[in-house]
């Protein structure tokens, strides 16, 4: 782009000089026009230039916001209730930033290797959307996911161990979105993080 706004700069300045001389070497040469031709040019040139600035300032800007990740959204998994229970958990979400924020949950549940489908939200099918300094949450009950496989809560505490406990139900992969395009970084959650189910 600073290429671009060189190039067309000296190419502008280039015929401007050569018109101009051209003119002011006939004998009945306006000087009104030739200078109003001259000063015509030089705003061109100086409009070019800050066009260019303010694409290089909403570049940079954008970068920032990228390499900085200063969006701070949040997420987390809470489990309500006792041990044994239906395991509701809930999805909770923070947008602080000034931004729109996108994300997308992938709880990726799996029953001893067998994936099993929750919601389109939970599933990574469907987007949560976020407004500017939004708190949002949903939830999900392991229960009803192990009830899909034909399974039960106290089945899968009699059959857990400390080998098979982070294979028994699911991984998040949670993504973020921000309004400038880029994966933004979070502050609470690993971009990955097992979940612990219900009767661990």
């Amino acid at each position: 782009m600073r290429a671009l706004a060189i190039g067309f700069s000296s190419l502008v300045v280039l015929i401007a000089i050569c018109i101009i001389w051209l003119k002011a070497g006939q004998p009945d040469a306006d000087i009104l026009s030739i200078g109003t031709f001259a000063v015509l040019s030089l705003t061109l040139v100086v409009l070019v230039w800050y066009a260019y600035d303010r694409y290089s300032i909403a570049r940079f800007t954008r970068d920032r916001w990228r390499r900085e990740g200063v969006l701070g959204t949040s997420y987390g998994f809470d489990l309500v209730g006792a041990k044994g229970t239906s395991g509701r958990t809930l999805v909770k979400l923070s947008n602080p930033s000034p931004l729109l924020v996108w994300v997308k949950i992938n709880c990726n549940f799996r029953l001893y290797g067998e994936p099993v489908r929750y919601g389109e939200l939970y599933d990574g099918a469907r987007r949560w959307l976020l407004f500017p300094q939004q708190f949002s949450q949903g939830w999900f009950e392991l229960e009803t996911l192990v009830q899909m496989k034909d399974k039960a809560v106290a089945a899968m505490m009699s059959e857990s161990t400390a080998a098979n406990r982070r294979q028994q139900l699911m991984t998040a992969e949670p993504e973020f979105w921000g309004e400038l395009g880029a994966i933004v970084s979070v502050v609470h959650g690993a971009p990955s993080s097992s979940i612990s189910p219900v009767w661990a």
